[in-house]
């Protein structure tokens, strides 16, 4: 017999992680006019193929490319997101189908990878577990974790069975999304008189590894909404409990003991964008579900991108103009007529992603970027980006060509 959870949402978000490892900066000559002096030497209209710098970047510098996250159908071919990786890592995976009849209709099973295989991120599909005392039975995978640090444990334990945990942090940043998701759940139970308690939590833990014969390190992080609800024991005795779970993302990045750049890696989780259209694929398909769960959520958020930022049908134009879909108007005006509460909103996902706007001028259009380097270029002539924090960079002295980007204010 399944036990029906109501309050189980029924497109659980996630959030993502990638580890970023290249860099680099800007031109002498260039800073004066916002452009390096390096030349592309390619064809109008045409891409050469992507290239790094000639020689290694100096710390605090990082080139990131832009990649797709594709979906092959299961909410809507195409891509469904895009995420900045290092410059020459290879990615493989996507979106998924759900598997089971208590896993969500989709999930991302995604990994970007180091040229020489030994830095990696990977996206866990997400999970969903249920534990209790009345002696029900569920379709959910049977687990009593009842925190972020004790799944996170345990999933290190699965992923990594020889890794010995070495840290745990709270990142409330990763839930903070979710957490208002929690609370106005738990509002409602209390409105249907209902015993429910709902948490939202995000942590991560640091862990250390071999792979063959290598030292690793490794970050595996996660967001998670957490509901515990109690009832009255028809025989007497303690209440029956129950707890229903499920994790929001859950991301690992490793890479070689000392290589694991955590700056990096938020530079990268960062940059997770979702694509507009696929976005409002999902909501038609939320419309489908029906259900209370559906009736509860479909106004709030959908899918959590890195940072906690949520889309939500009253902000799905503000990720697509920060995707990129719009353009610039004729008056050369980023946003061309953005009201008051469009520009609040695009603040309000900034502070919650911790990125920055800058204007693409490649693209004529906005992009974020992680705000803690606070300096950015973008590459001509790739989909590509360099984040320093050395406002005197010269990327053409790594024999890069690329222009200065300015923050949209």
């Amino acid at each position: 017999m399944r036990i029906p959870s109501v309050f189980q949402l029924t497109l659980t978000p996630f959030t993502v992680l990638i580890i970023a490892a290249c860099g680099a900066n800007s031109a002498e000559d260039a800073s004066r006019n916002g452009s390096s002096a390096a030349s592309s030497g390619s064809a109008a209209g045409t891409l050469p193929a992507p290239r790094g710098p000639t020689r290694p970047l100096p710390d605090g510098a990082v080139m990131l490319q832009r990649v797709n996250i594709i979906d092959p159908g299961v909410i809507a071919a195409g891509t469904a997101m895009t995420a900045l990786v290092p410059h020459g890592w290879s990615t493989h995976g996507g979106v998924v189908p759900g598997v089971g009849l208590c896993s969500d209709p989709y999930g991302v099973d995604w990994t970007a990878t180091s040229a020489d295989g030994l830095s990696s991120i990977s996206i866990f599909p997400t999970e969903v577990w249920q534990t209790s005392s009345t002696g029900l039975r569920s379709d959910c995978r049977e687990a009593s974790f009842a925190s972020a640090r004790e799944y996170l444990e345990a999933r290190v334990a699965q992923a990594f069975p020889d890794a010995q945990v070495q840290e745990y942090r709270d990142r409330p940043d990763f839930a903070q999304s979710a957490r208002e998701m929690a609370r106005q759940t738990q509002a409602m139970a209390q409105q249907m008189g209902l015993s429910m308690s709902v948490k939202a939590e995000g942590g991560e833990v640091l862990f250390t590894y071999r792979q063959g014969g290598t030292a690793m390190r490794g970050v595996l992080g996660v967001s998670a909404v957490f509901y515990m609800s109690s009832l009255m024991n028809p025989m007497g005795g303690p209440p029956l409990t129950s707890l229903n779970a499920s994790t929001q993302g859950t991301f690992a990045a490793t890479a070689p003991d000392g290589q694991l750049d955590i700056e990096l890696v938020e530079a990268s989780r960062r940059s997770i964008l979702p694509n507009a259209e696929w976005l409002a694929q999902l909501f038609a398909l939320q419309n489908k579900l029906g259900g209370i769960a559906v009736q509860g959520t479909r106004e709030r958020a959908a899918i959590i991108v890195a940072g906690g930022a949520a889309a939500t049908k009253a902000n799905i134009e503000s990720f697509q103009i920060a995707s990129g879909a719009n353009r610039t108007g004729a008056s050369g005006e980023l946003y061309p007529g953005e009201a008051s509460s469009d520009r609040m909103q695009r603040a309000s996902i900034e502070a919650v992603r911790g990125v920055d706007t800058y204007l693409d001028p490649v693209n004529n259009s906005p992009v974020q970027l992680d705000h803690s380097y606070g300096n950015a270029w973008r590459v001509s002539n790739q989909d590509a980006y360099i984040l320093t924090k050395d406002p005197n960079f010269n990327p053409g002295q790594y024999g890069i060509e690329a222009t200065r980007m300015q923050v949209v204010k």
